[in-house]
């Protein structure tokens, strides 16, 4: 496999406001590693061209246009530079001879795992899981069951994915779930912000009367680049029948944003007490 590594130089020039006059910044560099590999190419999709030029120069395009480039197909024979136009990255791929597929190394960096104080104590952590890599969280959707005898409220959390465009690309992560209620609707941010924060609402439990673990979870949305906040997101009424929300948990680093998430569940009891999910962790990726 190659391996480019692409640098791209901005200029950044700011205004002097008091006396109109103009002055040029620093020059910065951003560099990115491209991987190649051969004989790949995007199966399904319908493929822009960008025009002949070599490899390198694709790869370097790829970055010029940032956002909404994740990968991007290089035809050696005829020396075209083609982009899928969605920014999504994609998982499944097509062998044919003479394509290269210029990725951008967009592993699973993650640079924070965020929590609460208030998670409930019952269960084990089931299997964490991400969004396809190079892919952030843009909304969340989640798993209720309505009261009854033994509710349990929580059951799942999904997280819904999207490019640095925050263009919905059409994956999602849940980490594990129980068995009990139906699936709400999606919520999403703001065009262009993510999801970085997250509050739980939580019933501790008790001896004394029918517990339900989690209940209800929210979160705060911001942009990708800057610390702007975009506002709370739940989904109405943004609460749920038993416990309280606790402090918000710390929020992604700037240039990053929450990616993947861990549940804890507590099994089905059979005829005793059942709450299903207790805790959860979010990650933050780069």
């Amino acid at each position: 496999m190659q391996v480019y590594v692409i640098a791209l130089i901005y200029s950044f020039v700011f205004q002097n406001f008091q006396n109109a006059e103009m002055f040029a910044g620093n020059f910065q560099t951003r560099q990115e590693l491209f991987l190649v590999e051969k004989n790949k190419k995007i199966r399904s999709v319908a493929l822009t061209s960008l025009g002949k030029m070599s490899q390198t120069q694709c790869a370097a395009l790829c970055l010029k246009f940032g956002e909404r480039c994740c990968e991007i197909t290089y035809i050696t024979s005829s020396r075209e530079c083609k982009l899928d136009q969605s920014g999504c990255c994609h998982s499944d791929f097509d062998y044919i001879s003479g394509t290269n597929l210029i990725q951008k190394d967009r592993t699973h960096v993650v640079n924070k795992t965020l929590s609460v104080t208030n998670g409930g104590g019952l269960g084990v952590w089931a299997s964490a899981e991400f969004c396809t890599r190079g892919h952030y969280a843009i909304g969340f959707r989640m798993k209720i069951e309505p009261p009854n005898g033994d509710s349990t409220e929580l059951n799942a959390i999904s997280i819904v994915c999207g490019n640095r465009a925050s263009d919905r690309c059409g994956d999602m992560a849940s980490s594990g779930q129980q068995a009990w209620g139906d699936w709400t609707g999606e919520t999403l941010c703001p065009p262009n912000a993510f999801l970085v924060a997250f509050s739980l609402q939580v019933h501790q439990y008790s001896v004394n009367e029918d517990s339900t673990g989690a209940n209800y979870v929210r979160f705060r949305c911001r942009y990708f680049k800057d610390e702007l906040d975009a506002g709370v997101l739940n989904y109405p009424p943004g609460y749920g029948q038993y416990g309280s929300y606790g402090e918000w948990s710390e929020a992604c680093l700037v240039h990053s944003a929450i990616c993947g998430l861990q549940t804890k569940l507590e099994a089905q009891q059979g005829g005793g007490d059942d709450t299903a999910l207790n805790d959860v962790i979010f990650f933050c990726c780069e």
